[in-house]
């Protein structure tokens, strides 16, 4: 069996965008304004990556936590 979709209207997205997995990390990179969510990301950012892997945080999440945009 084989499902097709019709991709007219479909928004060009770039194959190189970085978008987190988590809706968790998303949430945080997207609020701007929120100074809870600053502190919580500024906590995040000072625990080593074992940890946050130990968090089920993924390596990528990681890195645009981090700023890095890839690992």
């Amino acid at each position: 069996m084989t499902i097709q979709f019709s991709r007219q209207g479909m928004a060009a997205v770039p194959t190189t965008a970085l978008v987190a997995h988590s809706s968790f990390v998303r949430r945080l990179l997207q609020a701007r304004d929120d100074a809870a969510k600053r502190r919580v990301r500024a906590w995040l950012l000072e625990i080593n990556d074992e940890r946050l892997l130990g968090f089920g945080v993924t390596p990528e999440d990681i890195a645009l936590l981090r700023g890095t945009g890839s690992r």
